[in-house]
């Protein structure tokens, strides 16, 4: 049986698409694995979202920021589906995947999009991280995105 690659996607990889790989791996099975990458991701992970990994049981080390360009080179794993995120920050091109693979969207404010008072990264990451699991685990049972032991 073949591996199906997910790939989420988003402007920085160190928010909602890196922890969404997180979330997705978690209770990895051989038959679906997910990967996560920015348009301009960003140098290290977040420390916020380094701490909601870790309190959830990720091992926050595991993962890095990373750039959709690996995804496109030759030796990179075949994507089977991109997700994408609304509202999205920025106005990027997705970029022309080989076996071009289709494309699907979860509505899961980023926790930028959250920050109403100064002081509260921290709440808008957690918050950000149950909203993901829950868009996930919807999108997982009603067959939007395949089944992972994670869902």
């Amino acid at each position: 049986m073949l591996q199906t690659n997910i790939l989420f996607l988003d402007e920085t990889n160190n928010d909602r698409s890196i922890m969404a790989e997180a979330y997705f791996n978690r209770g990895l099975n051989n038959a679906v694995r997910a990967f996560s990458a920015g348009f301009e991701p960003a140098d290290r992970l977040d420390r916020h979202v380094f701490d909601v990994l870790r309190g959830n049981g990720i091992a926050p080390e595991d993962y890095c920021p990373k750039p959709v360009d690996i995804f496109l080179q030759a030796y990179s794993p075949r994507i089977d589906l991109v997700v994408g995120f609304e509202p999205a920050r920025g106005a990027h091109k997705r970029p022309i995947f080989p076996y071009n693979p289709p494309v699907t969207y979860l509505k899961v404010p980023g926790s930028f999009d959250r920050l109403d008072l100064p002081g509260h990264r921290k709440r808008a990451v957690r918050e950000t991280y149950a909203d993901l699991r829950l868009a996930i685990d919807r999108a997982v049972a009603s067959g939007l995105l395949p089944g992972s032991m994670a869902a």
